[in-house]
C-alpha cells in the first residue's frame, strides 16, 4: 500500500453553463455558491477568445477567492476548429494561451493540442516544444486525449508516453471509446492494461465523461441501460487514482464533463434536451467521490 493522502478535488466545468458571448455575469456568484455547496473546488473555464468570464475578469477573481475555487483554463492549439496543420504554429498558439492563463491564477492548463493528421516525427517535435514552454512558464500543462488533436487513440497516445515520460495528460478515455468503437475489454484488447498503466503515470487531470461506442457522451449515465459503461468507466479512473497516488501525487482533481449539445442528446425537431445536463454532471460528480472514497491507495 502506499502510504500517502492523495485528497480529491471536484472540478466543474464551466462548458454547457456560460458562454462568452452570453456571459450573464450576476449568476456567476449564486452558481459558484451551489458548487461550493455540492463539493466542488475547482472550475474549468476555457483560456483566450472563449473565456466566458473575461468580460468581468475583477469579478470573477473576487468570486473564485470568496468560493476558494482553484482554476483550470483550457486551451485550444490554434483554435477550435483547428485553423492550421503547420506544428510551429500550434507552438506559438500555445506559448500565447499559457502566458494567458497565468495571469488568471490557474493552477494548470488543459489543452487540446496539435493536430491528428501529423506524423510521429511532428508530434514528438511538437511536445518537445510543450515541455519547454511548461519549464519556461513553470505551470503544468496537461494535453487532453481529444478527438482531432494528436492524442485522440490509445496507441498514438501510448507511443508518445514512451518516448516523453515526462509529459502531462488530462484523461477523457470517453474521446478514445468512440473513436475505437468499443469500451474496451480485456479479452480482446489485451493490450488496454498496460496502456493504462502507462497512462497513470502521466495523468494531471481526469475529465470524467462516461462515452459509449457510438458517441463521447452517453444521454444520462444514471440510467441503467449505461450501467456497463459507467462501472467501466469508474474502473479505469481508479486505476488513475492509484497510479496518481503511487507517483506522490496529493490532489486528485477530477471534473464531471458531460457537455451540452450536440453532445448532450436532443429530440428531433425540438432540439429539447433529453437529459438536465446540471443534474447529469452532479450524479457523475457523487459516483466520482463516493468511488474515490472506497479507493485503497
Amino acid at each position: 500500500l502506499i502510504t500517502i493522502t492523495m485528497q480529491l478535488k471536484l472540478v466543474r466545468t464551466m462548458w454547457g453553463v456560460f458562454d462568452h458571448t452570453n456571459p450573464l455575469p450576476h449568476e456567476w456568484e449564486p452558481t459558484l455558491k451551489k458548487l461550493k455547496e455540492e463539493g466542488y473546488e475547482a472550475i474549468e473555464c476555457c483560456v483566450g477568445p472563449f473565456n466566458c468570464f473575461a468580460s468581468n475578469k475583477d469579478l470573477f477573481q473576487s468570486l473564485r477567492a470568496k468560493y476558494g475555487m482553484d482554476l483550470i483554463m483550457q486551451a485550444h492549439t490554434c483554435s477550435y476548429p483547428v485553423s492550421s496543420r503547420v506544428v510551429a504554429d500550434h507552438i506559438a498558439s500555445l506559448r500565447e494561451s499559457v502566458k494567458d492563463a497565468k495571469t488568471w491564477g490557474a493552477v494548470m492548463v488543459n489543452s487540446h493540442s496539435g493536430s491528428d493528421t501529423w506524423s510521429m516525427k511532428q508530434n514528438i517535435e511538437f511536445f518537445k516544444a510543450c515541455l519547454e514552454i511548461e519549464k519556461e512558464e513553470g505551470i503544468p500543462i496537461a494535453h487532453e486525449t481529444h478527438r482531432r488533436r494528436v492524442l485522440y487513440n490509445p496507441w498514438t497516445t501510448r507511443d508518445i508516453l514512451q518516448e516523453l515520460p515526462s509529459l502531462k495528460v488530462t484523461a477523457d478515455l470517453s474521446h478514445w471509446v468512440v473513436v475505437a468503437e468499443r469500451v474496451f475489454d480485456e479479452k480482446y484488447d489485451d493490450d488496454w492494461p498496460a496502456i493504462l498503466d502507462v497512462l497513470a503515470t502521466n495523468v494531471n487531470l481526469i475529465h470524467a465523461r462516461v462515452g459509449y461506442a457510438q458517441g463521447p457522451q452517453v444521454p444520462d449515465p444514471s440510467a441503467p441501460e449505461y450501467s456497463a459503461e459507467v462501472s467501466s468507466h469508474l474502473s479505469w479512473w481508479r486505476g488513475i487514482w492509484q497510479g496518481m497516488a503511487k507517483r506522490g501525487m496529493t490532489i486528485a482533481y477530477v471534473e464531471p464533463e458531460h457537455g451540452p449539445a450536440p453532445y448532450l442528446h436532443t429530440l428531433p425537431h425540438t432540439e429539447a434536451p433529453v437529459a438536465d445536463l446540471w443534474k447529469v454532471n452532479s450524479w457523475v460528480g457523487r459516483q466520482v467521490a463516493r468511488h474515490f472514497k472506497e479507493t485503497t491507495f
